[in-house]
């Protein structure tokens, strides 16, 4: 790992804040969205599409040298300044969480993730690992799913999410563990890397038991209903 120049990070913050603030302040005056649960999905909304898609060109680059990742970049200006960008988004959220809709934190997911993935992220762009901290962004992709379902009941799709997790936050997971244990000479990156996925099946496993109750309460239901 190198140190790099930090300008990029500190200018993608910059449009992060700018950005970020922008959408969720037109939406919240204009009251395009008025309960806590759709405002508490602005920003996160936002900000999984945008590393999502940047994240794209580096799977590009990963399945073109066929999960090759001694071929992979660490980092760019362009990597370091999502990564700017997606510090900015930790940032906001808690700030404007903290006013707009501080019910919906939840002690884990609120205020420990955004925590300690502040202190991750720029760890990642200062040490020169800010394109494989994009490559990973991928995994966001699951989360576009969950806050259109949040912020429009009407196009929840559990099924995609469903997908979408699988996909992402376990299978190609495990395969990039696998890769990094393997042929990465730094072995903090394959650390790094392994440390989310205990979470991934936590998460997962949470989810496939609601879907269990729900589909009891929706048994339930019926069974009232033809009574």
């Amino acid at each position: 790992m190198t140190s790099v120049s930090l300008a990029p990070f500190i200018a993608g913050f910059g449009i992060g804040s700018l950005v970020l603030n922008l959408i969720f302040f037109v939406i919240q005056k204009n009251q395009i969205f008025t309960t806590k649960k759709q405002l508490a999905w602005i920003l996160t909304f936002t900000t999984t599409v945008t590393v999502t898609v940047a994240s794209l060109p580096y799977m590009y680059q990963l399945f073109r040298h066929n999960l090759d990742i001694t071929k992979l970049v660490y980092s760019d200006t362009f990597s370091i300044m999502i990564c700017g960008f997606f510090e900015s988004y930790l940032f906001w959220d808690l700030a404007i969480g903290l006013r707009y809709y501080k019910s919906t934190f939840d002690p884990f997911t609120g205020y420990f993730h955004h925590s300690f993935y502040l202190l991750l992220v720029f760890f990642c762009a200062s040490k020169g690992l800010s394109a494989i901290f994009v490559l990973f962004c991928i995994m966001e992709l699951p989360t576009i799913v969950l806050a259109i379902g949040s912020i429009r009941k009407d196009l929840r799709k559990d099924w995609l999410f469903a997908s979408c997790f699988f996909s992402t936050r376990l299978l190609l997971h495990v395969i990039l563990i696998y890769r990094f244990y393997k042929y990465s000479p730094d072995r903090l990156v394959w650390k790094l890397i392994v440390s989310s996925f205990p979470l991934h099946i936590y998460w997962f496993s949470s989810f496939i038991k609601q879907q269990k109750r729900l589909r009891k309460q929706r048994k339930q239901q019926k069974l009232v209903e033809l009574e």
